[in-house]
């Protein structure tokens, strides 16, 4: 087994469950950890998520990408791949662990926000409706994994409104199956614009710590509002080469506009600087209505 000086060890070691194009793991490779893989059953995220997200510590790889389902198998729901994804973290998890030994394993677990929130597509298939159910009971999905590696931590994230909303049973089931586990359990309201983001959005997180005692902790996170005003979007990107709808900027990554119609633009225009769409006047007929569908 490889060992490697001080210098390349990371803080901690983390698998991101349900990491998507990797906005998690970027996260946690940039506060220090090696990220061993992120599980998705996305194909369509591999490229990006293995292109932005290269390890910097221990050997220099990128994570793996395991495109699988996480629920398991059942006459019901013959594509479960839980049992695969646990096969080949059997494989990675003992591995990163004898190459960091004593470092600390950090479980990312952001089951998708879209069957939590309530700004859903109204007109579903049957099958989306279907899978957005389903989709659930991803939380508890992750447990047998926490209880079979036994993470030192585990991180969890999702919108606000789960903390009290109609599927607030769901959030705070998790909390108590790890406290049943042995994890000190934090929860709290954070909000983004306290972290330099230029966006006022609030999340609910869970950070979950393996100890002896299972009473709860306050997060060692900023919460609550903030008087400082946030950042707005032109402090942040503004440096950035100005674009047209349509255009991509060839000297940046990831710089491009998306392709408006006119009626669209009409619609952003009619929402002015620092306002939302929620502040518009409301009209029994919209002035700017979408387009008619032959």
């Amino acid at each position: 087994m490889a060992t490697y000086p001080k210098t390349t060890a990371p803080k901690f070691l983390a698998v991101d469950f349900y990491c998507g194009a990797g906005g998690t793991t970027r996260g946690l490779l940039d506060a220090g950890g090696y990220v061993i893989a992120g599980i998705d059953k996305d194909e369509s995220c591999r490229a990006t998520y293995c292109r932005n997200n290269g390890n910097a510590t221990l050997d220099g790889r990128e994570p793996e990408f395991l495109a699988m389902d996480m629920f398991p198998a059942s006459p019901d729901f013959p594509e479960g791949q839980q049992e695969l994804i646990q096969d080949r973290l059997d494989g990675l998890i003992p591995r990163y662990r004898g190459m960091a030994d004593g470092t600390p394993l950090l479980f990312a677990i952001c089951a998708p926000c879209q069957s939590f929130t309530k700004f859903v597509q109204r007109n579903m298939t049957d099958e989306r409706a279907e899978e957005r159910d389903r989709d659930l009971d991803l939380l508890s999905q992750s447990i047998p994994f926490i209880d079979r590696y036994k993470p030192e931590m585990v991180l969890s994230e999702n919108v606000a409104s789960i903390e009290r909303g109609k599927h607030s049973h769901i959030w705070k089931g998790f909390q108590s199956q790890l406290r049943d586990m042995g994890y000190r359990v934090g929860s709290d309201v954070v909000y983004a614009h306290r972290f330099g983001i230029a966006q006022r959005r609030r999340r609910s997180i869970i950070i979950a710590v393996k100890t002896k005692s299972g009473s709860p902790f306050a997060l060692p996170v900023p919460s609550g509002d903030c008087e400082t005003p946030a950042l707005t979007v032109s402090e942040t990107i503004g440096y950035l080469p100005p674009l047209n709808a349509g255009e991509k900027c060839e000297s940046v990554p990831n710089h491009e506009c998306s392709n408006l119609t006119d009626v669209n633009r009409r619609r952003l225009g009619a929402v002015g600087a620092r306002r939302t769409q929620f502040q518009l006047p409301r009209r029994p007929r919209p002035s700017l209505p979408p387009p008619a569908r032959g």
